[in-house]
């Protein structure tokens, strides 16, 4: 990676198309995450379109439960640079504490992310990639990560997201509303509630989704009912039955006491 101003520290992750780097910033003096393309992938044009997408959001958005873009390099590589977060993912979390999280941990995680999730779609944006991997749990606040397949409100492809977090209509395809992320925050919910996936993600991504073919799992004996209720309520196949987030925040904040 060659990014002016920056040095690396570590290399962290690669993804089927990014490496990501922690590096230290010497303008800021402090350790940032860089985002490249992998030197296979340079030439990818959607790929570089999809990093710069994810920069441009992250540079422009700023709220306290997503995480904040510095800035993006274009020169003599495409860059991206954000801030680091010292927590966990809330997947590590939970795969640490089986049962799932305290009642009172996931009332303030849906509460967080649904204040995020809010944000974005009043600036017009929908995450689309709601799932436990993309959190991060940091010191007592919840922050959402990876606004790469974010998209606007409207008709989109079948199968954007992560098969096992998505929507019923983003995996049939067609009108995508805000009522989806709300599906995705009730299958994070879900699974920080009970230390289960709302789908199972062993094996292959099948040809049909299962949230087309079976009844969502319900949180009902697994959580206390006020926060199941919640949880179900997210879940529901019918975008329009679906709670809003500012119901989602009102019926958990007496939960978070």
């Amino acid at each position: 990676m060659n990014a002016p101003g920056y040095r690396v520290i570590e290399h962290l992750t690669r993804t089927n198309r990014l490496d990501t780097y922690e590096v230290w910033s010497e303008e800021r003096a402090c350790s940032c995450v860089a985002k490249t393309l992998r030197p296979d992938r340079r030439g990818d044009g959607r790929a570089r379109e999809a990093l710069i997408h994810e920069a441009t959001r992250l540079i422009e958005l700023t709220h306290p439960h997503i995480v904040r873009g510095y800035e993006l390099l274009t020169e003599p590589e495409l860059v991206f640079i954000m801030e680091t977060l010292d927590g966990e993912t809330l997947a590590h979390l939970i795969d640490r504490s089986p049962g799932g999280l305290p009642p009172e941990d996931v009332a303030w995680l849906g509460i967080h992310l649904a204040s995020a999730l809010r944000y974005l779609h009043n600036n017009g944006l929908l995450h689309l990639d709601v799932k436990a991997g993309n959190v991060i749990a940091e010191g007592g606040r919840a922050k959402l990560l990876d606004l790469s397949l974010a998209r606007s409100p409207g008709r989109h492809k079948a199968g954007i997201g992560t098969w096992s977090n998505m929507a019923p209509e983003q995996a049939q395809g067609g009108d995508v509303v805000p009522a989806a992320d709300v599906w995705g925050l009730g299958t994070v919910l879900y699974e920080a509630a009970t230390g289960e996936l709302a789908f199972d993600d062993d094996g292959p991504v099948p040809v049909e989704y299962p949230q087309l073919q079976v009844p969502p799992p319900s949180a009902r004996g697994k959580a206390p009912d006020e926060l199941a209720a919640v949880i179900d309520g997210c879940l529901t196949v019918d975008p329009a039955a679906r709670p809003t987030l500012e119901d989602v925040m009102e019926r958990l904040r007496p939960l978070a006491l």
